[in-house]
């Protein structure tokens, strides 16, 4: 069995007590308070008894000096009393002692209930070690809960952002909860933007970034670190290095973060795309129909101009027939021929028609791949429409 190291206050004459429990215990024996203090602030002690057993009348103020002694704290304070009566074991558990030992208690009895005082101030001081890993652990989960909620609110808020602006500003708004400084750089197909939480841009920071860019996930030099991930990069200036469970809770959450605004980058960038693909086919569309509409125009001018030349080149020939003294099978020869002529002109102009309907037909192909691509801009759109509301007009958020 441990013999604990216990402080042994006894101001005078011949305990019945001492002996056994210097057999028990490692006693450092003292007769005066101001020993019980020097002692105190010497070595730590398990317990302190104080023997009052040959009739020293109990002194409340020692008990009082000794409990409000800093070193002391915690430590379990026995009396060995002279006295029974009720009034002085009241007055001695109103100021803290942890046991009143009677009068008549054998010496195995005094040792067993000290040891039993020390048994319970090991087991409190277990407890209240358990019990701040359990607080901990608990603010650790509730804490990395936190997080969540706010990395989840933030992929749902950044299917709102329309620019690189308000991705930015979302950005920085999230990373407060961290305590982090950081600049931002984002790269889209049509421009390439810096920012920090002011909204301005460093230069040496912007040219790092686009430097690094291609060099790795995570690139740590001192108390920076830079994120890459797809188009986006993040240089944080104040990583902490003393806190490791801190460090990487910062490098898992704010590598969610960036992989968000990564996804709208490339949302907005086919948005952008699909945008200029419409404005280039409605006016590819414009000009065809014009050049179509100028073709038919002159198509058909031509074609009556041919007919009508026809026409009247068939009628100068009839008119023409009977002056020139030819033979009735001779006439009926030329009749025939303009006949001919009118008929076969005609056939071709109905023809030339039809070549007009195919026109009109590549027309309105070109109007309905337009409308197409009108419709799905109009349902990339509605997938960035804001987030449902409540009643209030409120967003509804998750956490």
């Amino acid at each position: 069995m441990d013999r604990y190291q216990v402080l042994y206050y006894q101001s005078g004459g011949k305990s019945a007590y001492a002996g056994h429990l210097g057999t028990c215990f490692e006693l450092d024996r003292v007769s005066s308070l101001e020993q019980c203090l020097a002692c105190a602030a010497a070595a730590v002690y398990k317990a302190v008894v104080i023997d009052w057993c040959c009739g020293d009348p109990l002194d409340f103020a020692c008990c009082e000096t000794l409990l409000a002694e800093d070193r002391l704290q915690g430590v379990p304070l026995i009396l060995l009393s002279s006295s029974t009566r009720l009034q002085d074991k009241l007055k001695a558990y109103e100021l803290g002692c942890d046991d009143v030992i009677e009068p008549g208690a054998t010496p195995e009895e005094a040792s067993a209930r000290i040891n039993k005082s020390v048994y319970h101030r090991i087991a409190n001081e277990q407890l209240k070690s358990r019990l701040k890993d359990a607080s901990e652990t608990a603010y650790a989960v509730m804490s990395d809960n936190s997080d969540l909620g706010a990395n989840i609110q933030f992929l749902l808020e950044v299917n709102r952002c329309d620019n690189l602006d308000e991705l930015g500003l979302l950005f920085f708004s999230s990373v407060e909860r961290y305590g982090i400084s950081c600049g931002l750089q984002m790269r889209s197909l049509h421009e390439t933007k810096d920012m920090d939480a002011t909204g301005l841009a460093r230069e040496l920071e912007a040219q790092l970034l686009r430097q690094m860019k291609d060099k790795g996930r995570y690139i740590d030099f001192g108390r920076r670190t830079i994120f890459n991930y797809g188009q986006v990069s993040i240089l944080v200036r104040n990583m902490p290095l003393d806190d490791e469970k801190r460090y990487g809770a910062i490098k898992d959450n704010t590598f969610a973060l960036i992989q968000g605004i990564d996804a709208r980058l490339k949302t907005l960038d086919s948005r952008q795309i699909l945008i200029d693909e419409k404005e280039s086919l409605r006016k590819l569309s414009g000009e065809v129909q014009a050049a179509m509409r100028e073709i038919d125009d002159s198509y058909q001018a031509v074609m009556r101009d041919i007919v009508s030349t026809v026409e009247d080149m068939a009628e100068a020939i009839q008119n023409r027939i009977p002056v020139l003294a030819l033979s009735e099978e001779q006439e009926r020869f030329f009749e025939q021929v303009a006949h001919d002529i009118v008929v076969d002109t005609n056939s071709t102009f109905n023809r030339g028609i039809k070549v007009d309907e195919c026109f009109k037909q590549l027309a309105q192909s070109v109007d309905t791949a337009l409308r197409h691509t009108e419709c799905m801009h109009a349902g990339a759109e509605l997938q960035s429409q804001p987030a449902p509301q409540d009643a209030s007009g409120r967003d509804v958020e998750l956490f």
